[in-house]
């Protein structure tokens, strides 16, 4: 077998035991380029991919690596240049990589297609799984799956993304199709100006013969008795014809109000899914990302620490990596630190309220191990060694009295503890600090890093 086989092999095997967040940030962009004698360097696409393949995803490697190969590995993460699309593997679902025909980009341009909004730039993660695997089923059957589609959540969580993204598939699929993209105010003030023109045949012509439509922000028609009207037959033509239509809103159909109620049932009679905004795993893998798109490097420190702190949506997320990308051209910046990022979220900062400003847990264990000259992995390991264990406790009892965490969500950020495990922690610096003031200076002297 040669190395791209074998390394194809290999990324299918963990495409199924990984999130597709965490497939498409840290897998996708990476190739075996050599082994021998069961040493097998993998090249990654820049150093901070090479860093956490490195840290978190060594033992999955190795081991659907060992898989393919009757084998054991031991494996070595270098930095090459980003490899070329036609390389990559490409498993089934999101994440393959295709170059359309310009018919296709012709459609996608006459159907107002975001160029940008396809599946392979989707991050998929716990908050749209669902939306995601009920797309790909309107992809493969339209207008037989799930017609009509309707997806609702609040701003900046990728809806618009998603329901484009289905359109470009179709597309893909089928260059013929009459796809249209459209705000739901688009429509409305359409209607108005066929009206003035006494053209409102052409209008119904226009929408009432298309394979697919896409529907932004459909609540705007609340409210406007005539649009609704005519929405309403153009939903009844396309509907009975099998055509798919595919919606979004920032509610349900059933809290939009003004909305008629013929709109409301109709809209419930296909599939219903909500988008909920990003957790802190798909947070990280939009800023890895965005920042690789950027042409970027941010630590892995500091993109835990946006990551805990920028918990609006993926919007916003785009917007803040896009502003720390222009400070590192400012500046000349090759690697984003910890430091840019806490600088640029100061308070003194124009972007910091959109921040929480507490600190963090993620924080709290980053400076701890920076301190005690650990990596994190090692500090929430399993290790028993000394000074492995005496940072530990320290660190439990800051999570504890600094920010109030529970014990059982220490015992898991500190590598799966049980809670008996962290009390004693806690109850060992805090005896020792009553007869130890060198503990108390080194937990000051920590303390004020945060």
């Amino acid at each position: 077998m040669d190395l791209d086989q074998l390394w194809k092999n290999t990324q299918e095997e963990l495409h199924v035991i990984l999130a597709p967040s965490i497939y498409q940030t840290f897998i996708i962009k990476t190739q075996l380029i050599a082994i021998s004698n069961n040493v097998a360097t993998i090249a990654c696409s820049n150093a901070y991919l090479a860093d956490i393949n490195q840290k978190r995803y060594y033992s999955f490697f190795k081991s659907a690596l060992d898989n393919q190969t009757k084998n054991s590995n031991s494996l070595e993460f270098i930095v090459q240049e980003p490899i070329k699309a036609e390389s990559v593997a490409t498993p089934a679902g999101p994440l393959f990589t295709y170059n359309p025909p310009s018919i296709q980009n012709s459609n996608s341009i006459r159907s107002n297609l975001h160029p940008k909004y396809t599946f392979e730039n989707l991050i998929v993660g716990n908050s749209n799984n669902f939306a995601y695997a009920a797309a790909q089923g309107i992809v493969k059957n339209p207008g037989l799956s799930y017609n009509p589609f309707f997806i609702w959540g609040g701003v900046g969580v990728g809806k618009t993304h998603l329901m484009q993204a289905i359109g470009h598939e179709l597309l893909k699929n089928n260059s013929s199709l009459k796809i249209k993209y459209f705000p739901a105010e688009t429509f409305g003030n359409e209607l108005i100006a066929a009206l003035k023109s006494k053209s409102i045949n052409q209008f119904k012509e226009r929408y009432r013969h298309l394979d697919c439509i896409l529907v932004d922000d459909i609540q705007f028609i609340a409210g406007k008795d005539y649009t609704q009207e005519e929405f309403f037959h153009t939903f009844n033509a396309l509907h009975m014809a099998g055509k798919q239509v595919i919606l979004t809103s920032d509610r349900k159909p059933s809290d939009i109000k003004d909305l008629e109620d013929r709109l409301v049932s109709r809209f419930m009679g296909g599939l219903t899914v909500d988008i909920q905004p990003p957790d802190y795993e798909m947070r990280s893998a939009i800023i890895t990302q965005k920042a690789n798109e950027k042409g970027i490097v941010i630590a892995s420190d500091a993109t835990q620490f946006l990551a805990d702190n920028l918990q609006s949506n993926t919007r916003d997320i785009e917007g803040k990596v896009q502003q720390l990308a222009a400070i590192a051209l400012s500046q000349n910046i090759h690697t984003i630190t910890i430091e840019t990022v806490e600088s640029f979220l100061s308070p003194d900062s124009p972007s910091a309220s959109t921040f929480s400003q507490k600190v963090t847990p993620r924080h709290i264990i980053s400076v701890c191990a920076k301190h005690f000259n650990l990596k994190t992995s090692e500090l929430c390991g399993n290790s028993r060694r000394k000074d492995l264990v005496t940072a530990r406790h320290l660190t439990a009892y800051l999570l504890l009295n600094e920010i109030n965490l529970p014990l059982k969500e220490v015992g898991h950020l500190l590598g799966g503890r049980d809670h008996t495990s962290i009390m004693h922690a806690r109850d060992k610096v805090a005896a020792d600090l009553s007869t130890n003031p060198q503990l108390r200076t080194l937990i000051n002297q920590i303390k004020s890093t945060f």
